[in-house]
């Protein structure tokens, strides 16, 4: 197998930037939540079932493995290409081809996100009723692929159910399409619900036909607290014989719980169990049901039962019951959530049973397994939370493993009911399916001769061999080396482990948004800062790359339900490129900079003081500043250099309130932020030098306009020497003398106004409302919120030293966020960051000026500043 030869073959096919064959990039793409890895030789962007045909017949003359990989949330293993070759990436392949209201069904491309898709459909008052906890970011064709399901299967059943016909490319190439329209077909073999859960194995789906449903005008959860675990399933076994039809009924044991304990209010300490249970469906039926659900709980001795209709108390829920798996790596630092037996399908009658037995197991070898599930329809996730270092811990995991797939087969169970195969199940396959499985292995060879589609995987292969439930084992070089080989430091390291590849950061990353490639995603960072922890990657160019063009934004970390902070490990990663000389040229331009010339833009000292106002230039040029104050103002290399307005409507408002301040003037230096974030030592010295400046004011508060600068002034020099000094951004002290009332407004501005959130203002400092207050005291001003905001907020792109290492993205990330404003109609963009200011700018000019029409970015040193004028507006 020679991809080499094959690759310029590809990129006639998709495009040079659709291909990537670097090891760092194919090692991005080498985990998902399971215990397995698997890298591949060069990753594939394909757009089209005729890109993905073309690519097949070269794979099937040269004999190629490929395998299909939607967004990578696969828990067992699936998505990996443990034999090599080459990864087909279809997530861009995302579009709704097809709503027909009218028959009930919608045609899609495989990498339509199912939440995306009922987003759409609610408008028509419909709804595709498979929902997995990572519905947010699971893609249709990988429901298909493992036939997913999630709460609701209870009632609506699992994506098998759901699917009327797909289209599929075949292993040489060839394209077929199953099933129909109709809604009912009795002609031939099923092949629809042949390639459904088939993972790739047999075909590579590029277009699923799915059945939808109405949408119900009703729905109610209940929420039923339990101190016995055998009570809540007696509770449960009552409400499903009882006639009333569940759409979800969850169970979460005392392990489970500790995870969700905040979301619930409550203390878990005295709690075994709780059970969620959803209705829809007309009101009335909807509110009976729920009154006598709760009789049958009362009758068990439920310690509480509440139920509510309300969506958003609902949705918090079901929110934190679907980020309970990624945020078990939180349990025990060190440890992880290690699936390998988590997926058991028994008879619903058999579930408290079942959680009883695991945690027998669990006992019997000390691991801690955390048992919940889909109780409705018999699905019990029993997922171990383990310490990955330790040898002992995988030999003691090993045989409870065993014992758990030994209950499930003795239940009359499935190993997976929901998760699919993969690499996971391959062990045990045998023991459930027997002959069966003998069938699946000649169909396979009937369709797939050479075992060039997703080889490895659901034990059809290595029949010289036995599977093992830790072949292709990812933690294998921590186990000989648990102190790992080049250690990021105890904390940073537990911060990687904890990591479970679960895919959630892809809706944050504003990297990973303009660029699509998963070495550009905090999950791939991760997998990367892993393989460079355990040894298994050395610094290099294109591992740089990689952590350079992250922002440390924050983002991901808002959108991962376990909180992993992705920007602590890229900095941690950086130092260490820097110290083995791996610093992109760019950025190293800028260390120069400061080190000799005392800001970023190699400018001198004496032009720092250009853009001040004639009265406070002139003091500072005859050396006639204050040399004592109340207060320091700190500029910032950005506003003093770059920007011609935020300086002056600094000092606007604060004359009118008659603050007592001084400035450094010339004496100003860079303050270091940027050094920090490429990992460089001569941080530490040069913030130092400057503390000495700053303390010689004598000031007892320091007040910037620059949101990295108050981000190091507030966070970074605290942990090197403390000043004794209040930090104040613009932002939080413009609302102090708005609310000590020593700033008034006046004119009118008749705008429609928006504010974006910096990262190092927002998310870094929880610093949300201020800025907010501020704008919505301002006489004529419609504020309007951007559907990203606060947490959650988009980043411009601007921050992380991006926009030294790579302005291109950065512009495209910025221009992200101008259509964002434009989207709910803003004339202003207003933000708390000189970088932001100047980055949303360019971003604006980079979008067509027919999209952007007259949109204005500004400061909020600005808006104030002209506020307080004579009523003529923005100028």
């Amino acid at each position: 197998m020679d991809i080499a030869k094959v690759i310029p073959e590809i990129q006639e096919i998709v495009g040079a930037d659709n291909v990537f064959h670097d090891r760092v990039e194919c090692l991005s793409y080498s985990r998902d939540m399971s215990v397995h890895q698997g890298a591949p030789d060069a990753v594939v962007f394909a757009k089209t079932t005729e890109q993905i045909a073309a690519i097949m017949k070269i794979a099937h003359r040269e004999k190629i493995p490929v395998t299909a990989r939607g967004t990578g949330t696969s828990v067992t293993g699936a998505v990996l290409p443990v034999k090599g070759g080459l990864l087909l990436d279809l997530h861009q392949m995302n579009n709704i081809l097809e709503i027909n209201k009218a028959d009930f069904y919608a045609r899609l491309e495989p990498g339509v996100v199912c939440v995306q898709l009922n987003n759409r459909l609610a408008k028509d008052n419909l709804m595709f009723p498979p929902n997995p906890g990572s519905e947010v970011v699971a893609t249709i064709g990988g429901m298909v692929s493992t036939n997913a399901s999630g709460h609701r299967a209870v009632k609506y059943g699992t994506t098998r159910d759901y699917v009327k016909g797909l289209k599929v490319v075949l292993a040489d190439g060839s394209v077929i399409e199953t099933g129909t329209r109709a809604p009912k077909t009795s002609l031939g073999y099923d092949l629809t619900h042949l390639f459904t859960a088939a993972e790739g194995t047999l075909g590579i789906i590029t277009e699923v036909i799915v059945k939808l449903e109405p949408k119900p005008e009703y729905a109610a959860l209940a929420l039923a607290i339990f101190g016995d675990l055998n009570a809540a399933g007696d509770a449960v076994t009552e409400v499903t014989t009882s006639g009333i039809k569940l759409a979800g009924c969850e169970i979460l044991d005392k392990n489970s719980i500790k995870v969700v304990e905040k979301a619930l209010g409550r203390d878990a300490s005295k709690i075994e169990a709780i059970l969620i249970m959803e209705a829809d469906g007309v009101k009335e039926v909807v509110v009976r049901d729920m009154e006598k659900i709760g009789e049958i709980c009362r009758k068990w001795g439920v310690q509480e039962f509440e139920w509510t209709d309300d969506p958003h108390k609902r949705e918090e829920m079901m929110r934190a019951r679907g980020g309970l798996v990624p945020t078990l790596s939180r349990l025990r630092p060190g440890n992880r959530l290690v699936p390998i037996a988590e997926d058991l399908g028994v008879p619903s009658s058999k579930i408290p049973e079942t959680i009883r037995r695991a945690q027998e197991i669990a006992k019997k070898y000390n691991v801690l397994i955390a048992t919940f599930g889909h109780v409705g329809d018999g699905n019990v996730h029993t997922t171990f939370v383990s310490d990955v270092r330790s040898r002992d811990d995988w030999n003691r995991l090993k045989p409870a493993v065993e014992e758990l797939v030994a209950t499930a087969l003795e239940m009359k169970g499935t190993l997976s009911a929901e998760h699919g195969s993969g690499l996971t199940r391959a062990p045990h396959m045998e023991m459930q399916l027997g002959r069966s499985l003998d069938l699946m292995r000649k169909i396979k060879q009937a369709l797939d001769p050479d075992n060039i589609l997703n080889p490895g995987k659901m034990g059809l292969d290595d029949l010289e061999r036995k599977s093992d439930i830790y072949d292709y084992f990812a933690f294998q070089p921590l186990v000989e080396h648990p102190e790992g080989l080049n250690s990021l430091g105890k904390t940073l390291d537990d911060e990687v482990l904890a990591c479970i590849h679960c895919g959630f950061c892809r809706l944050g990353c504003p990297t990973f948004s303009v660029t699509h490639r998963e070495s550009r995603n905090a999950r791939g960072r991760n997998a990367l800062a892993f393989y460079f922890m355990n040894g298994s990657i050395e610094p290099s160019k294109e591992l740089a790359e990689a952590f350079y063009s992250c922002t440390t934004c924050q983002a991901c970390t808002y959108f991962c339900p376990a909180r992993i902070r992705v920007d602590e490990i890229v900095e941690g990663v950086r130092s260490k490129l820097y110290d083995a000389g791996f610093v992109p040229e760019s950025v190293l331009a800028i260390r120069d900079n400061i080190l000799k010339t005392g800001n970023v833009y190699a400018s001198a000292q004496a032009d720092r003081i250009e853009i001040y106002p004639p009265a406070l230039k002139e003091k500072a040029n005859k050396g006639e500043l204050k040399a004592k104050a109340e207060t320091l103002l700190f500029m910032g290399c950005v506003p003093s250099y770059l920007d011609m307005k935020m300086v002056p409507s600094l000092l606007k408002p604060l004359d009118e309130a008659d603050v007592d301040y001084t400035v450094l003037a010339t004496d100003e230096n860079c303050c270091g932020f940027p050094l920090f974030l490429m990992g460089s030592k001569d941080f530490e010295t040069h913030a130092l030098q400057l503390m000495e400046r700053i303390e010689a004011t004598g000031a007892k508060e320091l007040v910037t306009p620059c949101a990295g600068c108050f981000k190091t002034f507030k966070k970074l020099y605290p942990k090197l020497h403390d000043m004794g000094i209040e930090v104040h951004h613009s932002v939080t002290y413009f609302d102090k003398l708005i609310q000590e009332g020593r700033l008034k407004f006046k004119g009118d501005l008749g705008k429609k106004v928006t504010y974006h959130d910096p990262c190092d203002l927002g998310r870094a400092l929880q610093i949300f409302e201020e800025p907010r207050r501020i704008l919505q005291a301002i006489p004529g001003l419609e504020f309007v919120e951007m559907a990203r905001n606060r947490l959650q907020a988009r980043c411009c792109g601007g921050g992380g030293g991006v926009q030294a290492f790579d302005p291109e993205m950065s512009v495209a990330m910025a221009a992200e966020r101008v259509r964002d404003a434009l989207a709910v109609g803003a004339e202003i963009i207003v933000s708390g960051c000189a970088a932001c200011k100047d980055n949303l700018r360019k971003g604006a000019k980079a979008i067509p000026k027919g999209e952007r029409g007259k949109i204005k970015i500004m400061d909020i040193t600005e808006i104030v500043a002209d506020a307080m004028a004579s009523g003529e507006g923005v100028h």
